[in-house]
Formats: C-alpha cells, sequence, structure tokens
C-alpha cells in the first residue's frame, strides 16, 4: 500500500513524516509508522521521543496494525501514570503528537491523540516553570478537520515552495534596499508559516466531535434565532475551526454569538455583546445537518 506523500511539522519537526518512500504490502504497523515517524523527528528530541514511542508501543503491540488501534487503548495508556507524576505531560505528549500525526495522514480514521489529555499542572509547578502549560483542547467536527489537514498540507506542498522560490529568485538581486518583490515575498511567507503553525497547534490539541442530540446548541447544530431587535429570523450552524463562512452562515463555537449560544436550549433569550453592540436573540429552532 502506498500513502500520498505529507509533509508533518509540529513544534520544530521539520522532517518529512511519510510511508510513500517504501511499498507496504498489507496494513501498516505500529512498530512501522513509529520508526518512519522518527526520522521526521530533530536529532535532539529524537532519543527522548524514541523512549516515550516504545513505551506505548510495548503496551499497544508493536506489530499491531494502526488502523486496528481503539480510542479506549490509548485512554487506558494513559491511566498507567500516577496523578503525582511531575513529568507526565512530557512523557504523553510525544504520544499524542504521533497519533495525531496518524489521522493527518488519513492513516487511522479517528484522531486516536484527542484520547491522550494532557494533565494541567498544579499552580505550585506552574510557579517552577518546569511544566509546560496543558494544551487546551480544540472541539472540531471531521469537516473541519479534514478541511484544516488539506488547507495543511496545501500550504506546506504548494504554497509555501512556491513563495520560498520567488523570495529566492528575488534575493538573486543582491540590492535589498529597493528590492520590492523581496519584501513583498518575505511578508508574504511570513504570513503563509504564521498559517501553518496555528493549524498545526489546532490539529495537535483538536478532539473530533460527534453529537446527535438537537435538545441544546452545540457544535454541528443549526439554529434559527429571532433578532428581537430586527424582528427577524437569523440562521446559523456552530462550527468549529477550518469550517467558518460569514457567507454560509457558519460561525465559530468560540464566537460572541456561539459562546453565548451553546447549551441554550429552544425558547431561550441570549443577550450577546457584540463589537457593534448588545444584541439580543430569541432561540427559535435547533437542528443537525443529516
Amino acid at each position: 500500500m502506498k500513502y500520498k506523500e505529507r509533509w508533518y511539522r509540529h513544534r520544530g519537526y521539520h522532517g518529512i513524516l511519510t510511508l510513500s518512500e517504501t511499498s507496504i504490502k498489507g496494513p501498516v504497523q505500529l512498530g512501522q509508522a513509529i520508526s518512519k515517524y522518527l526520522t521526521a523527528v530533530p536529532v535532539s528530541d529524537r532519543e527522548a521521543t524514541a523512549r516515550e514511542l516504545g513505551r506505548f508501543a510495548r503496551w499497544v503491540g508493536g506489530d499491531k496494525p494502526i488502523d486496528n488501534i481503539a480510542p479506549l487503548e490509548v485512554a487506558k495508556y494513559q491511566e498507567q501514570f500516577p496523578e503525582s507524576s511531575v513529568d507526565v505531560n512530557r512523557r504523553l505528549e510525544p504520544v499524542k503528537v504521533f497519533l495525531t500525526s496518524l489521522k493527518t495522514q488519513k492513516l487511522t480514521a479517528a484522531n486516536l491523540g484527542a484520547h491522550i489529555r494532557l494533565r494541567r499542572p498544579s499552580a505550585r509547578q506552574r510557579g517552577r516553570g518546569d511544566i509546560r502549560p496543558e494544551p487546551e483542547t480544540v472541539l472540531v467536527t471531521e469537516e473541519g478537520f479534514a478541511r484544516l489537514t488539506s488547507e495543511l498540507e496545501h500550504l506546506e506542498t504548494d504554497i509555501r515552495p512556491a513563495v520560498t522560490d520567488d523570495l529566492r529568485r528575488a534575493a538573486a538581486d543582491k540590492d535589498f534596499r529597493e528590492n520590492a518583490p523581496y519584501d513583498a515575498a518575505k511578508q508574504e511567507l511570513s504570513k503563509i508559516q504564521t498559517r501553518i503553525n496555528d493549524i498545526r497547534r489546532t490539529l495537535a490539541s483538536a478532539s473530533i466531535y460527534v453529537g446527535n442530540s438537537t435538545e441544546v446548541v452545540d457544535l454541528g447544530t443549526t439554529v434559527t434565532l429571532h433578532s428581537l431587535l430586527d424582528d427577524e429570523e437569523v440562521v446559523y450552524m456552530i462550527v468549529g475551526p477550518g469550517e467558518v463562512s460569514a457567507r454560509d452562515g457558519k460561525i465559530s463555537m468560540q464566537s460572541p454569538l456561539g459562546s453565548a449560544l451553546v447549551e441554550r436550549r429552544a425558547g431561550d433569550v441570549v443577550e450577546v455583546q457584540t463589537p457593534m453592540g448588545s444584541h439580543t436573540y430569541r432561540v427559535v429552532n435547533i437542528a443537525r445537518r443529516s
């Protein structure tokens, strides 16, 4: 089985993470995926990462096909670490990032990394500065996760190389004082890299949410609202990162309106503070797209 080559860089992981260099017959085993993944890890981090992924492989089974790893197995692996362990996040984070990378490559159907929840350090530990803060879990829909993954691949394999070439050609001019193409390419490359970093952080902390309730407003629900100010109905869909579209009425769960609507029921009246001032809505209907 050959997999499309994908770039995956996270927190300084600058190598190519791919299983396309060799043809693998049959399901990809966990040990094979780990070995390939480690080639993308910086030398300075490789030993520690290999140690933690090795522990995980011994727990699950190195010869187990990665698409057969169950979320429950991942959760139980985390449970073996004592609550009092001061380095628990450092030990779990490499496993979480690795499992998330499998989803971004479409080697697993679900984001298994979402089932590892890094622990929030105590105030004392944070004061010492020896524990990194727990990344905030970001809820996304399957569609949102897929869109972000696709955007990341497009930026890293198509857009960034093209802009890098533009920068290289402009740099050949040597005179940077009045080299507008060089300045423009440099700014564009910085903008692209910022977006890439943002997507990586989101995917690394993403938890794919699949809901079916229409009792309350939640991620993935379509909400019909009656504006008490304008006396008209508006419809919004509550979405996660990668799906926001003002034109299509898709608003972020973290937006002022989205956060105010979450957990509300039909009939509830909601007052929302926006940059344009206060606005009041009544929830008319909650539905999910079939």
